[in-house]
């Protein structure tokens, strides 16, 4: 029994091998479309007995088959599996697993890890090509960060690591060009540039190039120039993102998924509709416990902003009997003041118009933000806040309508372009406004309101 199991696995390993066989056929003659299906068979049968090298060059086959259609994220999904794997194949398949994981990632931090982790690894392994290329791009994302001297240090020791390999040249001439921009060495980097053979480019590099061009015009101050190379790193986007919604892939992966449905169906819908069962009666207990929560919590922030103000009503009468100075009212009142802003801001935060306001907040272009959704959250801001906008006025004479008005949704986290949206004036009126406020409120008041962001 025991030699018969094993040569039932033996069988089944050599069917993969001679599925991954046929997969890389297809991929030599273009046919991605029949590769990927090949490929999505060959990953549905694998199980534990199929050897570890076999998993990883399915699983980092069909990433290369994501990356090269710009479907970056799918193919880091399969990256990410591919290096899992290769962590148990042995250095030489960790480093080429490393280095493509390094493709896909877009986060910083985690690209500097695994670089140095693939120039590691490939050393180790003997793979010059990768190690170099990890170099080259740790150098890269030390530019990205700002770190010049870290990018510098590696690019003084890279020629003799390149050698006369050509790829490797034009990857550590792109990087080096990066470094020149980066360092506002303008001229060099146009020299860099004019050396470059654009026909031998392709879309990514195209991109780069202009990119480079762009914040070269920039650097410079021809803003006029710099807008021309704008519109051609949109139109090379634009490309790019066409390729990566091609149907073509997308077709065959619905395909696959629809048939492994239909085989699973039968057995899996019971426990689809339990799992929903559990989900839907979770979410109601869980809405029900969060809404009776925020309930208290809004009865406790209504009865402490009563008792501020039944305070700032004492304060402010008790010092008026005495014929006290303004001035010294406002001293007394001040933490009240400040608190009973704090209170209703907390409130706010709490009603659905805040995640609006975070939303339009994103946006830098005034031009691009919905002034009915402004509209919509200035009048949660003038609700909350009408009473505390009275109190200012009282207190302080010289305050306007619209300038606590203004303290208000500055207070609550209105970015400079929302705020000039809310208002319909410019930026530099907003700004001479908060200069003109500064010169009517008390200082500690200015720096709650102002030196606060929510």
């Amino acid at each position: 029994m025991f030699l018969l199991l094993v040569a039932c696995n033996n069988g089944h390993n050599v069917e993969i091998y001679r599925g991954l066989e046929r997969a890389e056929d297809l991929i030599s003659e273009d046919k991605k479309d029949d590769a990927l299906t090949q490929l999505f068979e060959l990953e549905n049968n694998l199980d534990v007995t199929t050897p570890d090298t076999l998993k990883y060059r399915i699983l980092s086959r069909i990433g290369s088959i994501y990356y090269s259609d710009f479907k970056k994220d799918k193919a880091d999904d399969y990256f990410k599996k591919a290096l899992a794997v290769a962590r148990e194949c042995g250095k030489g398949y960790e480093s080429t697993a490393l280095w493509n994981r390094c493709l896909t990632i877009s986060d910083n931090d985690s690209i500097l890890i695994y670089l140095k982790e693939c120039q590691d690894i490939s050393h180790v392994s003997g793979s010059r090509y990768t190690e170099v290329m990890a170099g080259i791009n740790l150098a890269s994302a030390y530019i990205q960060i700002g770190n010049m001297d870290e990018a510098h240090e590696i690019l003084d020791n890279m020629d003799y690591a390149v050698g006369s390999d050509s790829v490797l040249k034009i990857e550590l001439a792109n990087v080096r060009m990066n470094y020149l921009i980066g360092s506002k060495s303008f001229d060099k980097a146009k020299e860099l540039l004019e050396e470059q053979n654009v026909i031998d480019l392709n879309l990514y590099g195209r991109l780069s190039r202009y990119r480079n061009l762009y914040a070269i015009e920039i650097g410079e101050g021809r803003y006029e120039s710099a807008l021309e190379y704008r519109d051609s790193i949109d139109e090379i986007k634009n490309k790019i993102d066409s390729i990566s919604l091609d149907e073509k892939l997308s077709k065959t992966e619905l395909e696959f998924t629809s048939k492994l449905d239909k085989e699973k169906m039968n057995r899996e819908i019971t426990v689809i509709i339990g799992l929903c069962a559990i989900i839907i009666l979770s979410a109601f207990l869980f809405a029900g416990v969060k809404r009776r929560l925020m309930m208290r919590k809004q009865i406790e922030l209504n009865e402490q902003i009563l008792k501020l103000n039944l305070r700032i009503a004492q304060l402010t009468e008790s010092h008026n009997e005495g014929d006290t100075p303004s001035n010294e009212v406002n001293v007394d009142v001040q933490p009240e003041i400040i608190e009973k802003l704090r209170l209703n801001r907390e409130l706010f935060m709490r009603k659905p118009v805040y995640s609006r306001l975070k939303q339009l907040n994103l946006k830098r272009d005034s031009d691009a933000i919905d002034k009915t959704a402004v509209k919509e959250i200035l009048e949660g801001v003038i609700g909350q806040f009408a009473d505390v906008c009275s109190n200012l006025r009282q207190l302080y004479p010289g305050m306007t309508s619209d300038d606590v008005l203004y303290c208000s949704i500055i207070y609550v986290g209105f970015s400079k372009e929302v705020a000039s949206v809310a208002f319909g004036s410019s930026e530099d009126a907003l700004r001479r406004r908060k200069s003109r406020i500064k010169q009517k409120l008390p200082q500690a008041v200015f720096d709650a309101i102002f030196g606060t962001k929510a």
